[in-house]
């Protein structure tokens, strides 16, 4: 995968899924009385928003050290896709917890967001697949060229 559409992509679907996080972690809260909603309920969401969030960061701190680590060896390189392989895969199963959230009685305000939150967390997922795959599972010989052509057109800019 093309280094800038990845560092691009990665970033703007973290930024998107912290502000839905955030504001679905807020509704949450502060429409308590006006949507009819169980303390039960409301502690799941402040729960499954605070996670989306903590991966969110992650993500942001993977994005920060980005260009460095693409500036360096192959086998930092291969390290950093297995970072985000298993963190993606960590992420997993919280999107289909949030797809669970579907069977209780939330306001259609909720509903909204969820499904917000769901589709942004399988782009996210699958732009991480996609990456990881692109860096671990492909042949050597076209994962280093990739690397290498990555490097000259946007890394080795002077």
């Amino acid at each position: 995968m093309d280094f800038k559409d990845f560092h691009d992509g990665l970033l703007s679907c973290s930024l998107v899924l912290l502000i839905l996080s955030l504001t679905f972690m807020i509704v949450s809260i502060i429409l308590k009385p006006f949507i009819a909603l169980e303390p039960l309920e409301r502690d799941l969401i402040l729960i499954v928003a605070s996670i989306d969030m903590a991966f969110c960061l992650y993500y942001f701190f993977e994005i920060m050290n980005l260009k460095k680590t693409f500036k360096s060896t192959i086998t930092h390189i291969f390290k950093f896709g297995i970072r985000l392989g298993i963190s993606a895969l960590l992420f997993l199963p919280h999107l289909f917890f949030l797809i669970s959230m579907f069977s209780l009685h939330l306001h259609n305000l909720q509903l909204l967001m969820l499904s917000l939150i769901i589709i942004i967390e399988t782009l996210l997922i699958g732009l991480i697949f996609k990456e990881t795959y692109d860096l671990v599972f492909l042949e050597s010989d076209k994962r280093n060229f990739e690397i290498k052509r990555n490097r000259q057109l946007y890394l080795n800019r002077v």
